[in-house]
């Protein structure tokens, strides 16, 4: 791997860091509610798995020897400690918790939806789903599980051939049909307020999970 950093890094990098984002506001909205005992909870995990990634150039941060590894390594960081957490923070507070972690989710989608239909095109479809992708972390570039089947002004289709989250949400003994549920929160979210003339749907079958982006 070479030792330079390029564009396509510091975009892996910011999908990382909004991911570490949306865990930070969970843990507030959830600290505000339950106080000490979730407060308690974060601290612990943090330990466990590392502070987040901190408010610095990535330049600062990352092992230029080892550009690659040091990406995948947060994101493994991210993804378990996000799921224990929320695991965690179901197993003592009950699926009420679940309402205020999808809203921090809805929440997040929403605003970075809105802040892409200011900064980019996203005036149909296939312009949403490359939107999308600048915002959603789906594991690092080379991984290409997701493969497009319709490109459509009015209609965007993929398949999504394996899962990149599941098993980190197993590591954690976490169930990972929260973790789908609250993912496909975020982006339909995004993509109506990125363009409300349009939404997101899903469904699964024999191929794996089939997306959509498409007009109202």
């Amino acid at each position: 791997m070479s030792a330079f950093l390029g564009p396509i890094h510091h975009w892996l990098f910011n999908k990382i860091t909004l991911f570490e984002n949306l865990e930070k506001n969970i843990n507030n909205q959830v600290i505000s509610k339950y106080e000490d005992k979730a407060q308690n909870i974060t601290n612990e995990i943090n330990r466990k798995y590392e502070e987040f990634i901190p408010d610095e150039p990535l330049e600062n941060l990352i092992d230029t020897q080892n550009i690659h590894g040091w990406l995948q390594n947060r994101i493994s960081i991210a993804e378990t400690r996000h799921a224990e957490t929320i695991k965690t923070f179901m197993d003592n507070f009950g699926n009420e918790v679940i309402d205020i972690i999808e809203k921090s989710y809805i929440q997040q989608g929403s605003q970075i939806g809105i802040e892409a239909s200011k900064e980019v095109n996203v005036s149909d479809a296939p312009s949403l789903y490359e939107a999308l992708n600048n915002y959603l972390l789906e594991g690092m570039p080379c991984d290409n599980v997701n493969s497009v089947m319709t490109s459509q002004e009015q209609l965007l289709k993929w398949n999504t051939s394996s899962c990149l989250h599941k098993h980190y949400w197993d590591k954690a003994n976490a169930n990972s049909e929260i973790m789908y549920k609250l993912r496909f929160s975020w982006i339909k979210s995004f993509v109506e307020n990125a363009n409300p003339n349009y939404t997101y749907k899903n469904s699964a079958n024999s191929q794996g999970l089939i997306h959509q982006i498409l007009q109202k």
